[in-house]
């Protein structure tokens, strides 16, 4: 995961970061492509005045968010170093180890207690196509918010053909925002359509595991279908969306019905606003740790 300044400056532009504001983020976000300029000059519109060691400490911060002479991310500068010497609190979820990151799987585990109800911002720029159990990651991306809070949410929705296990639509997340009653602040894309990527990357990847896979790459070439399928150059964008919590009340999943053609039987649909008003009352049980 990783934010360059750009990313920043949006954050900044719809009030996501300031001083003495508390920030969770999901999956611990390297700093990418920053001068040591931009960077002094974020952290002097939030604190004044600025930290002694401001220039030292954004000079390392920028170098270590460049390449190497490879080409590649050097990741030795995070977000939340930066979002620290402005004046904010922050703490990031992940699998793995990472600055200020708290270790939880969030395919199994819930948030923790203690991080309930207590971030004015959420982040998951690029994480959860990363983590099976959906339901469960938005939860807690809910749940960590205080009311009145902001969700922000980068993520892959054109493209992106083995990148993760999710890309998401606009459907999916203007539902969750009805059934939950956010607030959308905004919606937006990043991308203009450049292709780069081949659907058979994963195929490519997967058939020494799996022999079938060679003989369907073997066909590009011969058969006219997977040929001209080799041939398509897959666009990657992204979908970018800002939410406000405006209400202290439980997670509530989606029911798409779209694609529907038959009648809805009992009290289905009823189920999740019924659901809703229960366990505001403390009428349904918890979800143990095993069922997320």
């Amino acid at each position: 995961m990783g934010v360059s300044y750009y990313t920043i400056e949006l954050m900044e532009k719809y009030g996501l970061l300031g001083e003495g504001r508390a920030l969770l983020d999901f999956g611990s976000s390297n700093l990418y492509g920053s001068t040591a300029e931009q960077l002094s000059g974020f952290v002097k519109r939030h604190v004044d005045p600025a930290p002694a060691d401001l220039e030292d400490v954004v000079g390392r911060l920028a170098a270590g968010s460049g390449t190497g002479p490879d080409g590649q991310a050097l990741n030795q500068a995070f977000l939340g170093e930066l979002l620290e010497l402005a004046g904010m609190t922050y703490d990031s979820i992940d699998i793995a180890a990472g600055y200020k990151t708290r270790q939880v799987d969030l395919n199994i585990r819930p948030l923790p207690q203690d991080m309930i109800g207590r971030y004015d911002t959420v982040i998951n720029c690029g994480t959860s196509e990363h983590i099976l159990n959906q339901i469960n990651t938005f939860n807690a991306i809910h749940s960590a918010a205080k009311p009145g809070g902001l969700m922000m949410h980068v993520l892959p929705s054109v493209g992106f053909v083995d990148h993760g296990y999710f890309t998401y639509t606009s459907r999916f997340f203007f539902d969750m925002a009805g059934y939950n009653q956010y607030e959308v602040v905004d919606m937006w894309y990043e991308g203009v359509g450049e292709g780069a990527e081949n659907i058979f990357t994963g195929a490519r990847q997967y058939q020494i595991y799996f022999p079938v896979l060679t003989d369907r790459i073997g066909r590009i070439g011969t058969d006219e279908r997977e040929t001209r399928q080799d041939a398509i150059q897959v666009p990657t964008i992204a979908i970018c969306l800002v939410f406000r919590k405006t209400q202290d009340t439980p997670f509530m999943g989606t029911l798409e019905t779209s694609t529907s053609v038959g009648a809805f039987t009992g009290d289905l649909r009823d189920g999740y606003s019924a659901q809703r008003d229960e366990e505001a009352n403390g009428e349904v049980s918890a979800p143990t740790e095993s069922q997320g």
